[in-house]
């Protein structure tokens, strides 16, 4: 068939040809059209029409978006993800404002630090890593962090406290970031930040050069990139590795830092993650040893060296027989006392969120499963057997105060019986009530979640709480020296601190919390806490200025006792070395355990003393107490010399 067009579009048929059909929008394709003829462009306007070619190129290129380089964050970004995490980065700004505020710089050690800070000492001014006899815990990584500041800011008392405040610092941002990993909103997980950082307990302890802080912020560290870990994938690979390295410098702080990755292979193997026994599979290997393997070369390497290179310090050979000492008898003696006093510090902990949590009261008493009210029902009886029972002996919390006591914060070593209280009975009997009732909601909000259905977020929280629970277990050997004494010390209890507080977050993840109490309760304990640190640290310079006015006076320092941080810096060694007994009889235990070489001729006291002679008495300033405050210079009577 033949077809034709006509300019119309229409199609005419020849006569005995069969018609087709046709679709009525076919059209025949036009003849392409010629290509357009370049425009000539004059010779003298070549140069011209080049030059502008090249602006509106440039003019391209520059409107055009440039992506960042990558690991490179704009200053847009920044500000986005301050304004997006705006909560944290104001706790965050609260705390380094506090390094401010305080006098951090302070030229004295605070408690027993001067220990570690001799070893930083000796690092720098004589190129060797050595641990003291007296020293009881691993102290490495503590030694050359301190070392790090040191050597910036000068070796100082304030450089090395300086270390402590930095590295809580990113301790509250792991904080922070393991919230989120328990599935907590932004607000909450900053809540958990500032209740962790602003606690006076941390607080007072995140201005000195104590073991404990540092150890705690590891610990916070490693356990945020262990709980990251969970998930599959690169990013949960790299985030083990990470926790581990982490878990490794812990344990080169405080020994129980090994009980980290052994908490995390605990639970692992307990929620069938892990199978390593009897029949092992390559994933189950690998991942034991992204756990496990970095913080155990670590401890192998530690204490190869310990015993072969360095020597181990008296002080940790006496710390394993007065565990043996005590037997099994001593040992659960010990764990009954304890487990009663961290049940009351575990409301302490977290008594800003347990009041905010008041108004969700009628929700928290859901408790899903019998075996969730049976533990809550031991829960509530342990803390009811430890009223009674500490009540009948007078005691109110605080039951093991050094850090957090009735006169401030800060530890009262000093002649004179301390500082003055700055609560009284009553006070104590209230805070005793609170922290039982804050205890108590800690307990129901746990028990509650007994049974829940399993979730991601459920995965990670059971991950903290058995990391958490072996950091209970290792409150227990350090204390062993105080157990028939004065059975521990608060300081021991810091690193619960951080558990006890996302814990019980996440358990109240589902409740309605008052969050302007929240934030009224910890901006009254940041309060409380800038008050007493800054009061103890001004007490600590004021002892020191009266000592070395002493010195400058002619005393020299085997006849002056002036507390315990002073008399251990200056004599400890010197004692040592010489095996000089105790020349103080019946003097203050730090006379004992620090200088024996001093004979106590000369005193630094909080108050009079009988038996000594008033040479000088110095007032110094205090925001807790309102009355005036002195520290005495005294001298035993019929001692001749100078002043």
């Amino acid at each position: 068939m033949s077809l034709s067009t006509t300019s119309k579009d229409r199609v005419r048929v020849r006569p005995g040809e069969a018609v087709e059909a046709v679709n009525p929008v076919q059209r025949v394709a036009a003849p392409p059209a010629p290509p357009p003829r370049r425009r000539r462009i004059p010779a003298r306007h070549a140069v011209n029409e080049r030059r502008r070619s090249v602006r509106r190129s440039v003019r391209r290129v520059d409107s055009a978006p440039v992506a960042p380089r990558a690991g490179a964050a704009s200053g847009s970004d920044l500000a986005a993800l301050l304004r997006r995490h705006r909560a944290i980065a104001a706790v965050l700004a609260a705390y380094a404002a506090s390094a401010l505020i305080m006098p951090t710089m302070t030229a004295t050690p605070v408690s027993d630090d001067w220990v570690y800070a001799r070893s930083v000492e000796i690092l720098l001014r004589q190129g060797e890593l050595r641990i003291l006899d007296l020293s009881v815990v691993t102290l490495v990584f503590q030694v050359l962090w301190g070392g790090l500041f040191a050597g910036l800011f000068g070796l100082s008392f304030g450089a090395l406290r300086l270390s402590t405040v930095v590295l809580m610092f990113l301790s509250g941002i792991a904080c922070y970031g393991l919230c989120r990993e328990l599935a907590l909103d932004r607000g909450r997980s900053a809540l958990a930040a500032a209740a962790y950082l602003f606690n006076p307990l941390a607080f007072v302890l995140g201005f000195s050069f104590m073991t404990d802080p540092q150890f705690t912020a590891l610990l916070v560290i490693a356990t945020f990139f262990y709980a990251r870990g969970l998930q599959s994938g690169e990013t949960g690979e790299r985030a083990l590795l990470a926790g581990s390295m982490v878990a490794a410098l812990a344990f080169l702080v405080r020994q129980q830092g090994a009980l980290i990755p052994f908490a995390v292979v605990v639970y692992l193997v307990l929620s069938r993650r892990l199978r390593i026994w009897p029949h092992p599979d390559r994933r189950g290997v690998a991942l034991f040893a992204r756990v496990v393997a970095i913080p155990a070369v670590a401890t192998v390497l530690y204490y190869l060296w310990l015993v072969f290179v360095h020597g181990v310090p008296i002080q940790q050979e006496s710390f394993s027989h007065s565990v043996i000492k005590a037997g099994w008898g001593g040992s659960w003696q010990l764990i009954e006392r304890l487990t009663v006093i961290e049940a009351m510090y575990a409301g302490f902990f977290i008594l800003p969120i347990a009041a905010a949590a008041i108004v969700g009261l009628p929700r928290l008493w859901h408790v899903r499963t019998p075996l969730g009210w049976t533990m809550l029902a031991a829960w509530g009886a342990l803390l009811a057997a430890g009223l009674v029972i500490f009540g009948q002996d007078g005691r109110r919390w605080p039951y093991i105060p050094q850090f957090v006591g009735v006169s401030g914060l800060g530890p009262n070593d000093l002649e004179g019986g301390g500082r003055p209280w700055v609560v009284n009975s009553a006070t104590l009997e209230w805070l005793t009530g609170a922290c039982a009732a804050g205890a108590l909601l800690f307990g129901l909000a746990l028990c509650r979640n007994v049974g829940a259905a399993r979730t991601r977020d459920g995965a990670k929280a059971g991950l903290v709480l058995t990391v958490g629970l072996w950091q209970v277990v290792g409150v227990l050997p350090p204390s062993y020296h105080f157990r028939n004494w004065i059975i521990s010390v608060d300081r021991y209890l810091l690193p619960l601190l951080p558990f006890v507080v996302c814990l019980g977050l996440w358990a109240l993840r589902d409740v309605r919390l008052a969050m302007p109490i929240a934030w009224l309760g910890v901006a009254a304990v940041d309060f409380i806490s800038k008050a007493g640190t800054r009061d103890f640290l001004v007490f600590q310079d004021a002892t020191w200025d009266l000592a070395r006015a002493a010195n400058a006076a002619g005393v020299i320092n085997t006849r002056l006792d002036a507390g315990s941080s002073w008399d251990g810096y200056h004599l400890w060694e010197y004692s040592h070395a010489n095996r000089i007994p105790q020349r103080t009889p019946g003097g203050a235990w730090w006379t004992n355990l620090f200088a024996p070489a001093t004979d106590s001729s000369y005193v630094v006291s909080t108050a009079p003393l009988p038996g000594y002679d008033l040479l000088a008495l110095v007032e110094y300033s205090t925001w807790l107490d309102g009355d005036p405050t002195y520290l005495y210079l005294l001298r035993r009577w019929g001692v001749t010399g100078p002043p």
